[in-house]
């Protein structure tokens, strides 16, 4: 018999036994209109109305014809639908261990022994109802909460922007799909790693945690935001984005970052940002763009103290090019003008169209006025150049006005409204010249400008040569050996200042070939020493910066020291501290080459410079020069004197040789005596001397006679 009470949303009850007197029992003992019965009287009828049914708990007779119940049971186990009913097996047999056992094998949860107290069977079913409701309860809850978090997980997965989840100390621990592709890495790179390393660029220093702005917002929970910031990838990838960065809700601890890939957006600012400052003629600045740039440079020249000069450009009788062959060949002529301006002037200058032939530079940086004199004398000469227009060759010159940051005002308008002036006196005094808006810059510039002109011309007529300056050994006053200096014999002014040509050398680049010019004339002169000085007499020469920078400057040496058949020993190159500073591995590279060769290598002039002690291991140093400022003020100043003595010392424990340099009285050179020193040059000994004096002197000097012992 099949009986069923009418289905409502209660817990629903399957009672199973064979007998219909012991179902009418189990219902009249549970109904309690809060549940529903169903009835069944053999193990098939069950297995159907479990199939059709959500019952909440079993009542199952173990003893029926056919199926019993530890088939029904185990066939209950066997499937997704009923496996996790719970069964109460209710059996009239004795209490039997080995059926209990069989029983529970085959998925009972409990017994109830006949005849059974109906209290009790209302309780346990009360109990066990209650748990499988639970349970349903819970595996509800599961499933909903599955489903929210897999809604949830596609919206954060088909999120076009990046989403990173923060934890307190900083630390990704979640990173959504467009998270990883606007990084362009792996979820893998993402978690576990600190959010300040994607904030901050790889070669900055990392920002602690917590005074980061990420963290200062979560603390106080604001959200912060960032229009304008750049995120770095693990792999090296650079991204502007906008972003914001929120606390999570309690319970949680910790922050969601949004972020959205800007560069499409960065791109149309830039090139509408461009078209805003641009001349689209000349593609150099407009007037906007101009005056924002010579804003930003007088900033710049108020904060580092250098000099700022503005040329205001006017080319000559532009009207009448313009008027006689239209207006296109005019826009023509400007482009060829604009192209010419960028070939003379350096990378960093600003060069800006203010409107139809005028034209603007801004020089920053300069150490003087005059460096600006020489930039115009150079456009100058290169606008004046022939160019073809329409098959014709024109000619055109510039006037130029000059004005100075801050001798000619302080202000951008001042700046410009000077230079503008200059200019038109430019054009009045005959046009294809420059002026200062100054008569005393026009004086200085011209002067330095002659004086290059001068220095250009002793290259080409040989007015340098060389002075020796003696180097003495203080253990027993033996020549070491000379400095090879440069002079200058000036055809009118006589010998000029190494003070004064020297920079200018270098400024100009003809340092360059006067460079190689003084180590092959100082080699050729110790190659004639051969004879009258025995042993390794060492003839110094020193390297400029530029001549340093130099790529075949190993080649170049080993290649005059072999035509005059010295040894590379024989030859020490002083660099300076600035010239080594320059590029470390560069200088790294070329002193380790010219050790190999077997070359000498000095410090020069060391003090003077980033006298940083860290490369005296991290080169290869032969000899350490201290520089003539120390050596003076040693026996009055008695930090200097621990500075000398410290350098020595370090000196023989790296194994170098030191060179005290400027050594003028017996007192130093007694004082130098008694820390060690190795050597010595200076007015003491001698000055500098001509070929024919240098060859004079002697190979040992007493040092007691010069100390006056």
């Amino acid at each position: 018999m099949l009986s069923a009470k009418k289905l409502k949303h209660q817990p629903v009850l399957l009672l199973v036994d064979d007998r219909p007197e012991n179902l009418a029992s189990l219902e009249a003992v549970l109904e309690d209109g809060e549940r529903q019965l169903l009835s069944a009287q053999s193990g098939e009828q069950a297995l159907s109305l479990l199939l059709s049914h959500d019952v909440t708990l079993v009542l199952l007779d173990v003893q029926m014809p056919g199926m019993d119940g530890y088939e029904v049971a185990r066939l209950m186990r066997a499937k997704a639908r009923t496996r996790d009913i719970p069964i109460l097996f209710i059996t009239a047999t004795e209490r039997d261990e080995r059926a209990m056992l069989r029983g529970y094998e085959s998925g009972a949860i409990d017994y109830l022994y006949k005849p059974f107290s109906p209290d009790v069977l209302q309780r346990k079913v009360a109990v066990l109802q209650e748990l499988q409701l639970s349970r349903q309860r819970l595996s509800l809850m599961n499933r909903n909460l599955d489903e929210a978090r897999s809604y949830y997980a596609a919206i954060l997965s088909t999120a076009a922007e990046g989403i990173l989840v923060v934890d307190e100390q900083g630390i990704i621990s979640y990173a959504n799909p467009a998270a990883c592709q606007l990084l362009d890495c792996p979820l893998i790179m993402l978690e576990s790693e600190p959010l300040q390393k994607l904030a901050t660029a790889p070669d900055s220093n990392v920002v602690p945690w917590e005074n980061s702005l990420f963290f200062q917002h979560w603390h106080k929970k604001m959200t912060y935001r960032a229009h304008d910031a750049l995120l770095f990838s693990p792999t090296g990838q650079r991204l502007p984005v906008t972003l914001s960065s929120a606390p999570l809700p309690p319970p949680h601890r910790g922050l969601v970052v949004v972020f959205q890939d800007n560069r499409v957006p960065k791109q149309l600012q830039e090139q509408l940002l461009k078209q805003a400052i641009t001349d689209s003629l000349t593609e150099l600045f407009n007037r906007h763009g101009f005056l924002q740039a010579l804003h930003a440079a007088v900033a710049r020249s108020q904060r580092n103290s250098k000099s700022l000069a503005v040329l205001y450009l006017d080319l000559d009788g532009f009207k009448r090019i313009n008027d006689t062959l239209g207006h296109a060949a005019g826009d023509q002529l400007l482009r060829r003008m604009a192209e010419r301006l960028r070939r003379c002037t350096r990378s960093y200058d600003t060069l800006a169209r203010l409107g139809g032939d005028e034209f603007t530079v801004i020089l920053d940086g300069l150490d003087s006025p005059e460096d600006a004199a020489r930039i115009a004398e150079k456009i100058l000469e290169t606008i004046v150049a022939p160019l073809e227009l329409q098959g014709l060759q024109i000619a055109v010159s510039v006037s130029i006005g000059i004005a100075t940051w801050p001798d000619c005002g302080d202000s951008v308008d001042a700046l410009l409204q000077a230079a503008d002036l200059a200019m038109y006196q430019a054009k009045s005094e005959g046009r294809n010249q420059y002026r200062f808006f100054t008569a005393e810059m026009n004086g200085r510039a011209r002067a330095r400008l002659l004086l290059e002109e001068s220095l250009r011309q002793a290259v080409a007529t040989e007015e340098f040569l060389l002075h020796y300056q003696p180097q003495l050994m203080l253990s027993d006053g033996r020549l070491r050996g000379f400095e090879a200096l440069l002079r200058w014999q000036h055809h009118q002014a006589g010998l000029v200042s190494p003070a004064i040509f020297v920079p200018l050398l270098e400024e100009t680049g003809l340092i360059n070939s006067i460079g190689g010019w003084v180590i092959e004339r100082a080699c050729q002169q110790r190659q004639r020493w051969q004879a009258q000085f025995a042993g390794d007499l060492i003839i110094s020469v020193n390297l400029s910066a530029r001549q340093f920078g130099i790529a075949e400057l190993v080649t170049q040496i080993a290649r005059i020291v072999e035509q005059c058949q010295l040894r590379p020993n024989q030859l020490e190159l002083e660099v300076t501290e600035s010239s080594l500073m320059q590029d470390l591995e560069h200088s790294q590279r070329v002193l380790r080459e010219l050790r190999q060769q077997g070359f000498r290598i000095a410090i020069d002039d060391f003090g003077t410079g980033y006298s940083s002690l860290a490369y005296l291991r991290q080169f290869e140093i032969d000899t350490l020069k201290i520089d003539r400022m120390f050596i003076a003020n040693a026996l009055t100043n008695g930090k200097d004197a621990a500075i000398v003595e410290t350098l020595i010392q370090l000196s023989h424990h790296l194994g170098m040789e030191v060179v005290a340099e400027g050594v003028e009285t017996t007192e130093q050179l007694r004082w130098l005596q008694s820390i060690d020193c190795d050597c010595v040059q200076g007015y003491l000994f001698a000055k500098p001397l001509p070929e024919a004096e240098a060859s004079r002197y002697p190979g040992q000097v007493s040092l007691a006679d010069r100390a006056g012992l």
